[in-house]
């Protein structure tokens, strides 16, 4: 009896992991690994589509189901203390029961898709949104609950965090804590490394689609995506007029609604790229064109700013990425107390297609056959059982005691 209560118990254990990936709707598999070590693992375009904008719902399973620790690559710290540049501190008049705010400005005018700041040293857990300004007016969300990492054991009593979100190039940023009624926490900085955002890579995003339509010296570009893409960058190529500038309004299309994204410009002394970020399949541009000539836009792409992982990977192991779970937290995982320990040379390697997660991977039948439907009743058998027999043995010991009474 007890044996058989035992391979119950171990095929329920065995079972819970892979049920517990098929929450996630898309999976993806890894290149293999070419040795044991870290990597920096490279999110297309396809999969960071099915997960949410910050990334919380990404997994790395391996082929038991057991979840890979990671971190995302904006989150390793930077040796060069050199090439850090501080943004100036904007002071702001807030209501006192909004939390704590931290206003910065970006003179630099660089697109940027993380922000390292620097606390004095606390032990508390606080999320923040992240905003987006050109005026100090009109604020546009970049990203929402961010979590603050609590401070390593140091003797210095300050630390640094990065927040890493969609690439935007807002003049102004502003971090708003979600303190309200509780004590504050102290920013002391915040600004970039340099060589980050010159090398800020994009992918391009496939299979854009664009129309357009003048009227009322304002001219309508409507942008459709075959997937909610994560949208970083776009670049119209403008061939005509030789000169020109235009005030220029981003819209993400939500059901009927339309959302204001970014406002800026086009400016035939700049490049025409609008950097900004949402997570969308339709996109709407305004361009206001006063008394002059429509532009002519002879092509329009849409890119992704690059995203990794950096994981601790096996070769002897195979790996694949989950995704699209809504109600999973973000994971917290001991490896950010080690990013020290990551060399920033690490290989990179990318995953396969991304295809629905119709069955758990690691006990994926043959194809065309699906035995989802068998598994989840093998478990309901199986708890039965286990419910029997414990039942069966509690009565057992009850007459036994009552016969020796």
């Amino acid at each position: 009896m007890n044996k058989i209560a035992g391979l119950t118990l171990l095929f329920c254990s065995l079972m819970l992991p892979a049920l517990a990936q098929n929450n996630f709707k898309f999976q993806a598999a890894l290149h293999k690994a070419d040795s044991a070590g870290f990597y920096r693992i490279s999110l297309q375009p396809a999969l960071v589509a099915k997960a949410r904008a910050d990334l919380s719902d990404v997994r790395i399973a391996d082929a038991k189901g057991k979840f890979v620790p990671y971190i995302q690559a904006g989150s390793l710290p930077q040796k060069n203390q050199k090439s850090f540049v501080v943004f100036n501190p904007v002071a702001a008049r807030l209501t006192t029961d909004t939390g704590t705010t931290y206003i910065v400005e970006n003179k630099t005018g660089l697109g940027l898709d993380r922000l390292w700041i620097k606390l004095q040293n606390t032990a508390v857990q606080r999320k923040v949104n992240l905003m987006g300004s050109d005026d100090l007016q009109q604020w546009f969300a970049i990203q929402e609950e961010i979590p603050l990492q609590e401070a390593v054991q140091n003797s210095e009593g300050t630390y640094m965090q990065s927040l890493s979100f969609p690439a935007s190039n807002y003049r102004y940023l502003k971090i708003l804590v979600n303190d309200k009624n509780k004590t504050p926490i102290k920013f002391l900085q915040a600004g970039i490394y340099t060589e980050y955002a010159a090398t800020m890579a994009y992918s391009p995003i496939p299979d854009v689609k664009f129309s357009r339509a003048d009227s009322n010296k304002t001219t309508y570009i409507s942008i459709k995506l075959n997937d909610n893409y994560q949208v970083n960058k776009l670049h119209l190529n403008i061939s005509a007029p030789k000169y020109f500038k235009r005030n220029i309004t981003v819209y993400q299309i939500i059901g009927h609604y339309k959302e204001a994204v970014t406002e800026t410009e086009l400016n035939s002394a700049k490049n025409d790229d609008l950097l900004f970020a949402a997570k969308a399949r339709e996109l709407l541009l305004q361009i206001e064109n006063g008394d002059n000539q429509p532009l002519t836009i002879s092509s329009l792409n849409a890119y992704q700013t690059d995203q990794y992982l950096i994981s601790y990977l096996d070769s002897k192991q195979s790996y694949h990425l989950l995704a699209g779970d809504s109600t999973v937290q973000a994971p917290e995982y001991d490896l950010k107390f080690f990013a020290d320990s990551i060399k920033d040379n690490s290989p990179t390697i990318s995953h396969d297609a991304v295809v629905k997660n119709d069955v758990p991977a690691a006990v994926q039948p043959a194809a065309g056959r699906d035995y989802t439907a068998f598994i989840w009743i093998a478990i309901i058998i199986a708890a039965g059982l286990l419910l029997f027999l414990t039942l069966k043995m509690t009565k057992e010991v009850g007459k036994k005691t009552d016969g020796d009474a």
